[in-house]
């Protein structure tokens, strides 16, 4: 039988938002192969992070809990996880988000076992006897499909802001194995020293409602539109790259390529042209609302509603009525 083994990747002691955008993606895959969600989840001091995972649906949870692991060590993660992989047979599909932690791990582990790997998809289904995944090409204007035979060994990495993060039910619950630490004499020439998280002033992927500025705000004092609006509205605050290079605002709020993948409820774009780049980080908004006085903006093409007018105007009464 199949094995669906998803690495749980942890920051802050918390697991990952891009993890549970690839348990979304697992428990449908886990729905049509007839198969449990699995999990590997290593660190130290992970006990009940580890029980508290099952409740996302995951029926066996592998645990590494060592001190050596109290820092993410490329090198002891992969020769553990190669060691915890060896035990499967194929099928056996490895899944984990593509962050920089699951794109430095799932590439190594399938060059070892010598497997198919489906890299920065943002889906993967089963179609027949293949799995199928989707990988973005030229900032997304072009969707390449891959494939591979569902009964070999395939490695997986996820992109973020794709799928909805899966939610704990609590009624939910699973098993937790311990799965002691392999790390070879080779592995130790690698040393983690500390863990440093950069501070950001705000989370915008995590945001239901965003409004975002772009050049047509028409400089860095105007921009207080845009945080006025956003403040009555319960939102936050977005902007195009043109914005945050002006220094018109802080660099934590860029959305597009460069910046953030948002997937909000609601996105209004206030005087943002809609270069592809800008696109691409935010298209999958369940709703988009376009403000600018340009007909022709390439925004507009992806807007399921637009109002052509100045903002300066627009944004002035919609706080009135709020």
């Amino acid at each position: 039988m199949t094995k669906l083994i998803v690495v749980i990747e942890i920051a802050k002691g918390k697991i990952t938002g891009i993890t549970k955008e690839c348990l979304t993606v697992a428990k449908k895959l886990s729905e049509d192969l007839g198969v449990d969600i699995e999990g590997v989840m290593l660190g130290h001091g992970i006990n009940d992070l580890a029980v508290n995972a099952t409740k996302y649906g995951i029926k066996k949870i592998y645990k590494v809990d060592d001190a050596q692991f109290a820092g993410i060590n490329i090198l002891y993660h992969t020769r553990t996880l190669e060691e915890l992989v060896k035990q499967f047979s194929p099928p056996t599909i490895i899944m984990a988000g593509a962050s920089l932690y699951g794109q430095e791990i799932i590439p190594r582990l399938a060059a070892r076992f010598n497997s198919a790997i489906f890299a920065s998809v943002t889906s993967l289904v089963l179609e027949g006897d293949n799995l199928v995944g989707i990988h973005p090409l030229f900032e997304e204007k072009l969707l390449g499909t891959m494939s591979a035979d569902k009964n070999q060994m395939n490695f997986v990495t996820i992109l973020g802001g794709n799928n909805p993060e899966a939610e704990i039910d609590e009624s939910l619950s699973g098993e937790v194995t311990d799965f002691a630490p392999v790390i070879s004499e080779r592995d130790k020439r690698e040393t983690f020293v500390e863990e440093k998280i950069a501070k950001v002033s705000v989370d915008i992927t995590k945001a239901k409602l965003i409004i975002a500025g772009g050049r047509g705000v028409g400089g860095k004092e105007k921009f207080g539109i845009i945080h006025e609006t956003a403040k009555t509205l319960g939102g936050e605050v977005g902007a195009s790259r043109a914005a945050v290079d002006a220094d018109w605002v802080p660099y934590d709020h860029e959305i597009g390529q460069t910046g953030k993948t948002i997937t909000p409820d609601f996105y209004i774009g206030c005087g943002i042209s809609g270069a592809i780049q800008h696109l691409v980080g935010m298209r999958n908004s369940k709703t988009i609302i376009a403000v600018n006085t340009d007909e022709e903006a390439p925004m507009l093409d992806v807007a399921h509603y637009a109002i052509i007018a100045d903002l300066h105007e627009v944004l002035p009464e919609l706080i009135k009525k709020l």
